[in-house]
């Protein structure tokens, strides 16, 4: 357990990074260009740092940016103080109608998959961080079903709509062109792919296409309020099937000789990861019930982090968490750290109401960074993947120095943030 809490202290620095970007954007109100490059510096450098050369120090990196916010705090309250009675304006969000806790949370996502994909090529990267190859605690493997997470908890059905199996079927005919493409272009580079990770010719894109395929099916018949039964009741008999045999023909090691052998990992695991859209969905409705009642809401958040936690522990004790099998204690691994960083998020919103005002008309509650992710949160994936097999398929990377490896992830994530931030500005969505 030890491995999952360095995992949650990684990934908290980052919201840490955002409350920074967004109170010094608010305060300084500069044009999206400037707000941009200052969130740049601000968020995706340091998040590249701690993952990388500070890994060593993140409690340190939790409690020295945890430190800054609160002194952060403390002059913008007493700002507020003195600013009181005539001057007090009311605050607004520049975007009132949108809910920038949720962009936030899977823009912090998205950054950190994103960063992981290249990083881990790198000796900068500790092995530590990489995906277990059997079961364990990593920031690569809790990163792969966050993915999902964040595609659940805005999926249509949250808003009280409903995509036909029709029209989720041509959404996924993207995924497994996408998937076929990468399947193809490995091949004929001879790009180095692990097979214990999907197998032979299954990969992420095709998980993501099959998860949304059969989650349309079942939330086609079954309402979102009443679908945490049935993920409940699939990931019970995908964890009876594991312990049943599953599991052990997984982990062994045997000839990949049919297709169903050559890609088990990857039609086993996707079993699971339908269980988590689907917990995903149930969470993302849930909350949208009652987000305008704060009181409710956070007992909502508190409730559901903690029993995901409980879980999380439980089948950790009896079935170990396994990224390899998304089974039980995985599923509810990456509820805990979605829902807990998703909570943090929300309160963050809430309390800048408070903050602002009296100082400012009109404040930011999401970084334009992350509006642009959000906005075009494939395209970001893909870019990032093209952009790592070419860095890959140039230099030995594993040969480079640690300097000249961070020069090399600042360009590729500036290169990835400042695509998706144009296609933000220009309005072009990919849409599925």
């Amino acid at each position: 357990m030890l491995n999952a809490i360095e995992t949650l202290l990684l990934i908290l620095p980052s919201f840490f990074f955002m409350v920074i970007a967004v109170l010094l954007s608010s305060l300084l109100h500069q044009s999206k260009t400037w707000a941009f490059v200052l969130e740049f510096l601000i968020i995706v450098v340091p998040v590249v740092l701690n993952v990388t050369v500070f890994s060593q120090y993140v409690t340190s990196v939790v409690i020295i940016t945890g430190f800054l916010i609160g002194m952060h705090l403390l002059i913008y309250l007493l700002v507020v103080f003195l600013k009181q009675q005539k001057t007090a304006k009311r605050a607004t969000p520049i975007n009132p109608t949108k809910k920038d806790y949720i962009t936030n949370c899977r823009a912090t996502i998205n950054l950190l998959s994103v960063i992981a994909i290249l990083a881990v090529d790198f000796t900068i990267f500790p092995a530590r961080f990489s995906k277990t190859l059997t079961t364990g605690f990593s920031l690569m493997d809790v990163g792969v079903g966050l993915f999902v997470f964040a595609n659940g908890i805005v999926a249509p059905e949250v808003r009280g709509k409903r995509d036909s199996i029709g029209s989720s079927i041509r959404g996924s005919l993207c995924l497994l062109v996408i998937g076929i493409l990468r399947l193809v272009l490995t091949k004929l580079t001879h790009y180095n792919v692990s097979e214990s990770e999907y197998g032979v010719h299954w990969n992420f894109f095709i998980t993501l296409a099959f998860t949304k395929i059969f989650s349309s099916c079942v939330l086609n018949i079954v309402k979102p309020k009443y679908v945490l039964i049935n993920a409940t009741l699939i990931l019970i008999a995908h964890e009876t099937l594991l312990q049943l045999s599953f599991k052990t023909w997984i982990f062994n090691h045997f000839e990949r000789h049919s297709f169903t052998d050559a890609n088990k990992e990857g039609l086993v695991s996707a079993i699971g990861y339908l269980a988590l859209y689907l917990y995903s969905v149930y969470f993302g409705y849930s909350i949208k019930q009652t987000e305008k009642s704060y009181r409710i809401t956070n007992g909502k958040f508190f409730v559901i982090t903690m029993t995901s936690l409980l879980m999380t522990i439980f089948c950790n004790y009896h079935f170990e968490v396994s990224r390899r099998l998304a089974n039980a204690g995985y599923v509810f691994w990456v509820l805990f750290i979605g829902i807990f960083m998703t909570w943090l998020f929300y309160l963050a919103e809430n309390a800048q109401k408070h903050i602002f005002e009296g100082i400012t008309k009109h404040y930011l509650c999401s970084p334009y960074i992350y509006e642009a992710i959000n906005y075009n949160g494939l395209i970001f994936f893909i870019i990032g993947n093209l952009l790592t097999g070419l860095v890959n398929l140039s230099i030995s990377t594993k040969q480079v120095e640690a300097p000249t490896s961070l020069l090399i992830l600042f360009l590729y994530m500036f290169i990835n943030c400042t695509a998706v931030f144009l296609f933000y500005v220009k309005n072009w969505k990919l849409k599925l």
